[in-house]
């Protein structure tokens, strides 16, 4: 069981489909990472302006991602391809319920010669209203740190 440490960078890229008003959020950071067998997790700290830090962790499995964000803002979104899961998210202003239907999950993990790569594809519904389609991208490499 070989456990391989890195400090990588990371994008974590959203785009949002409202009835065809698209919506795109880019996070860029430096964070860790740790592969354990075929586990991979991710964590970075999030700088955002409105809300301060945010962490982030993220599990990768075979055919489950975890995104975990605590801080001013938090939730626990899990994905897992062709289920319905839920999640709380939280936020200075209030919380509402997600429910998240996953349609696809594309997964390469990190290695010395490539960058890893997640793509999620799903449906939110915010408390139980109209679902908005998601897709997620969330690529991450070795950082050249100094």
């Amino acid at each position: 069981m070989k456990l391989v440490k890195k400090d990588i960078a990371v994008e974590l890229r959203t785009v949002i489909d409202d009835r065809g008003e698209k919506e795109l959020s880019i996070i860029k950071q430096i964070g860790n990472y740790v592969k354990k067998e075929n586990i991979e997790v991710i964590s970075f700290i999030e700088k955002t302006n409105e809300f301060g830090d945010v962490e982030n962790l993220i599990t990768i499995r075979p055919n489950k991602i975890n995104i975990k964000r605590s801080g001013k803002v938090s939730m626990n979104q899990q994905f897992i391809k062709g289920k319905e899961t839920e999640c709380l998210y939280r936020h200075p202003y209030g919380s509402f319920l997600l429910e998240i239907m996953t349609k696809s999950i594309t997964h390469q993990s990190l290695a010395d010669d490539r960058e890893g790569k997640v793509i999620i594809q799903y449906d939110v519904k915010v408390n139980k209203e109209e679902s908005r389609y998601h897709h997620l991208t969330l690529t991450y490499m070795e950082a050249k740190l100094r």
